[in-house]
């Protein structure tokens, strides 16, 4: 009986995990081990914003105030656009760079607790009308948004800046 239990032994599968078996990171094998260590720059949080924990303030420190942005916005469509032409390629990279230029104004004013989304469009004037709609699901207490528009010989340029609050 000893010498069935060795045979039947001898002839059996080993488990992944018996240290015996050389053949466990073959090549094509789909068993994985890491090992790092802890002080190293994958465990550290350089660089990376700390997270704090909720305070559940359902109130805004400060209300978003339409008309002070909306000067902003109207000012910084003037800056960029008053001397230029109408050119696809060069109004493309400027949506790009009046939106940065608004959200940073925009954030600089303090609401800390606001979401600060910015839509800028700019067209040509070609003797047609063209309406720009949004629509958002948001709470009329504490969410609300400002426009500005611009337009000279060649183009017209519309910029909306929601604040959605959120803790």
């Amino acid at each position: 009986m000893e010498n069935s239990v060795k045979k039947s032994l001898i002839g059996r599968r080993g488990s992944m995990f018996d240290a015996s078996n050389v053949f466990l990171n073959r090549p094509g094998s789909s068993v994985c081990t890491f090992a790092e260590d802890p002080s190293s720059e994958l465990f550290t949080t350089k660089g990376q914003p700390v997270k704090f924990q909720n305070s559940y303030k359902m109130e805004p420190d400060q209300r978003f105030e339409t008309g002070r942005v909306e000067t902003i916005a109207k000012q910084i469509l003037t800056d960029h656009l008053e001397d230029i032409q109408y050119n696809a390629n060069d109004c493309k990279h400027q949506c790009k760079v009046i939106a940065d230029a608004l959200k940073t104004e925009v954030k600089a004013m303090g609401y800390h607790r606001h979401k600060i989304i910015v839509l800028v469009n700019i067209g040509q004037i070609k003797d047609q009308g063209v309406r720009v709609g949004s629509r958002c699901l948001w709470d009329d207490k504490r969410d609300n948004w400002a426009g500005a528009s611009f337009a000279n010989s060649t183009l017209w340029a519309t910029a909306t800046i929601y604040a959605i609050y959120h803790e």
